[in-house]
């Protein structure tokens, strides 16, 4: 699994994620799943990843499925035995999770800001 970082700075753009997405599964055969992420989330922290796809992501619409494709030879899933829409081992479905906010959308999605605290005055320090 990848997670990638989108950035969309004019509305041309729109779509490019999903593109860059399909260029990661060409630069990388055996990655089966890509999810995509706007500049604001952190894509090492897999909490804000999640946060991002359970705020920006709608399965109907956000959800990019490419079946019948090579992927790694390793994934127990990868079987025909697992499912009969797998025609052969080391075949499977790739999927791309766009949980980016549409560009028309942008000012609707910002982060909430939070108020810098004093941790002395709450906190006991040894």
């Amino acid at each position: 699994m990848a997670v990638l970082e989108c950035h969309k700075e004019v509305h041309t753009d729109e779509g490019k994620q999903r593109q860059a997405a399909l260029l990661a599964f060409s630069a990388f055969p055996e990655l089966k799943h890509v999810i995509l992420v706007d500049e604001d989330v952190d894509i090492f922290d897999s909490r804000d990843v999640l946060w991002a796809m359970n705020t920006r992501f709608q399965g109907d619409k956000d959800i990019i499925t490419i079946p019948g494709v090579r992927c790694h030879p390793l994934d127990p899933s990868s079987d025909p035995e697992y499912c009969e829409s797998i025609e052969d081992k080391g075949i499977s479905c790739k999927t791309i999770f766009d949980c980016t906010v549409p560009f028309h959308l942008k000012d609707k999605f910002t982060r909430a800001k939070f108020l810098e605290i004093d941790k002395e005055k709450w906190a006991e320090f040894d």
